[in-house]
């Protein structure tokens, strides 16, 4: 996933004049401000892309109700002036429907606080607030359909009073193209209509995902499914989110008689073999952890057994780590690590690209695999057996818990995330 890395340095200043912004006065001691924006990661294809430099900003001071608004972080200063005190900034993407093709919507916040004679960088990372929905055909439904459409909503129903800006359709050229839809996080309805090549007789059939978050991709394979004994078959739909699989079946359309294939006349029938080819297998990248197959949460301790196998039959293109603790956020930045959230408790690790994390991890021989050990491969068992029970030296508070989010894409930019968690004895 596309991740937009903020960074923002703010460094007083000796000014003790009061003075007033937006009608709002300025407490003393004033200090300056720095937003730099960048993104990296996946998540997106070309068509995607965003541009930071349209991003909106808002800056607020909570206590007085002070806020400004800059409609393109292009057009700001590079420097702002700001008073003493606590503030929140918001980045986010401009556009923001309900249900559009083509538009992910990015969101980050954070809250930081200037004061006199002190610098306070506040790094912040904004991803993605809407969900993705892309489909994946079967050789089966391509060579069965001549013709079909694709209608997904996010309104109650697809007669809802707001399905009009709650709804995408495609039609067979754009699902061919693999255009992708967004739509802001609510329950998905998504309804298939399909026109069969031999005689142009119609079916559909109809799927819900209700357990829906922001960042979800929702990859939806179309199957054509044979049911008659010649001729016959109905749709289905399988939606993969976070390696939870829905799949739903509609009745197949009657058969139709194949020239020395029916049994006219006949007592004993000598029908086709009507079983359907086996679904074509999902390709997309898988977490074991032997240890702990449901991925439960895990007491921190010495000998902890963290083995990962990732498998990845289109090989691995991008491999991170978001690390959420108290405890080891400053220790993994110290080593390389970027993009600081959550007030100084999350720092990202970038196992293939980021040299400087790469350099240390290796140099530490903690058995972690990175760069080349990672990338291109369609096996790999990622071992966090020796990083984990480093949080123990810090002594962290009992009952604490501290997250390792694993997030793997591979060449057909698949994604499959994973969070551990680790709690504190």
């Amino acid at each position: 996933m596309k991740k937009i890395l903020i960074f923002v340095a703010a460094a007083t200043l000796a000014v003790c004049a009061c003075h007033r912004e937006n009608g709002a006065p300025v407490q003393e001691g004033v200090g300056s401000m720095s937003l730099k924006l960048t993104y990296g990661g996946e998540y997106q294809t070309k068509a995607d892309e965003v541009n930071v430099n349209d991003f909106v900003i808002t800056l607020t001071r909570p206590a007085d109700g002070w806020t400004q608004t800059y409609d393109r972080y292009g057009d700001m200063d590079a420097m702002l002036q700001l008073g003493s005190g606590t503030y929140e900034v918001v980045a986010e993407s401009p556009d923001h429907a309900d249900a559009a093709f083509n538009q992910p919507v990015y969101r980050g916040e954070a809250t930081f606080t200037i004061r006199a004679g002190e610098v306070t960088p506040v790094p912040m990372v904004c991803s993605l607030s809407n969900m993705k929905v892309t489909f994946v055909l079967t050789d089966r439904f391509r060579n069965e359909l001549s013709n079909y459409t694709v209608t997904a909503t996010n309104a109650a129903d697809f007669t809802a009073a707001d399905a009009g800006t709650r709804t995408l359709v495609w039609d067979k050229d754009a699902v061919d193209n693999g255009v992708a839809g967004y739509f802001s996080v609510a329950p998905l309805k998504i309804k298939v209509d399909g026109y069969r090549a031999i005689d142009g007789s119609s079916a559909s059939t109809m799927l819900s995902v209700t357990n829906v978050a922001a960042k979800d991709h929702h990859i939806v394979t179309l199957d054509a499914q044979v049911t008659g004994q010649v001729g016959g078959f109905s749709l289905s739909l399988d939606a993969t989110l976070n390696e939870k699989v829905s799949n739903v079946d509609i009745p197949g359309w009657d058969e139709v008689p194949v020239e020395g294939g029916g049994n006219e006349g006949g007592d004993d029938p000598t029908p086709d073999d009507p079983t359907p080819d086996d679904p074509t297998p999902s390709t997309a990248p898988t977490m074991v952890w032997e240890a702990n197959p449901t991925f439960a949460e895990t007491p921190i301790a010495d000998g902890i057994d963290v083995n990962i196998q990732i498998n990845a039959p289109k090989k691995i293109k991008t491999f991170t780590v978001f690390v959420d603790s108290d405890k080891l956020a400053d220790t993994i930045a110290a080593l390389g690590g970027t993009g600081y959230t959550d007030g100084g408790t999350t720092v990202l690790m970038d196992m293939i690209s980021n040299e400087e994390l790469i350099e240390s991890l290796d140099g530490m021989g903690l058995g972690i695999p990175t760069a080349d050990a990672l990338y291109g491969k369609e096996s790999v068992l990622f071992s966090l057996s020796n990083l984990i029970p480093m949080i123990n030296m810090y002594e962290p508070e009992p009952g604490s818990k501290h997250y390792f989010t694993l997030r793997v894409s591979d060449m057909e930019d698949q994604v499959l995330e994973k969070t551990l968690t680790f709690v504190a004895q």
